[in-house]
């Protein structure tokens, strides 16, 4: 994925194509409050997470950036699919010892109770208006791993990934538990 103003390119891994069974038991785990299906997504998110990890020197720890939810939308389901997924993770102790989990990132205030994305063009999307905001680096250039559950337009990885960059974090990689196809592509049943 391209960030034009930063004239770089995003990383993306993804652990499956949004479809069928994929598909089913990520809608019942954020919208049927499915909660235990967080500890059945946590081995692939974190398999993802480890094989796109940077070397880095010793001294420098890698962050685990969740892309937030919306509160409206935790407020519907009582949590978070992103952090609940990654938490599991990190209870299980899945992840490589350097990398550790920081919800960084936060809506802007105007877009606190926005509503979900899927309801909303792709246009509307790529709009261009800044809906996150990134607590400052507390190292400049210390290096971001962010993590979504599903990829769609590309537009919240893109506008996660400047918020990230503006405070002061190094973002090259990103990881997603399901990707979408192409529009022009044959629709999964």
């Amino acid at each position: 994925m391209e960030l034009p103003l930063l004239a770089q390119q995003l990383s993306v891994s993804s652990c499956g194509i949004y479809g069928k069974e994929l598909a089913r038991s990520m809608l019942a785990f954020k919208n049927k409050q499915r909660y235990f299906l967080g500890s059945v997504f946590a081995p692939y998110v974190a398999a993802a997470i480890n094989s796109s990890c940077v070397p880095q020197p010793a001294t420098m720890s890698t962050y685990i950036v969740p892309v937030p939810s919306s509160l409206k939308a935790v407020g519907k389901r009582g949590y978070s699919p992103v952090a609940t997924m990654l938490e599991r993770g990190m209870t299980r102790g899945l992840y490589a010892s350097h990398l550790s989990i920081r919800p960084v990132l936060h809506y802007r205030a105007r877009h606190v109770f926005a509503g979900a994305q899927k309801l909303k063009s792709g246009s509307a999307r790529r709009s261009g208006k800044e809906h996150f905001v990134a607590e400052q680096a507390d190292i400049p250039g210390r290096p971001v791993i962010l993590v979504d559950d599903v990829l769609t337009t590309g537009s919240t990885l893109r506008q996660a990934a400047m918020a990230c960059h503006k405070a002061g974090y190094d973002v090259s990689v990103s990881v997603v538990l399901a990707l979408t196809k192409p529009p022009n592509q044959e629709p999964e049943q």
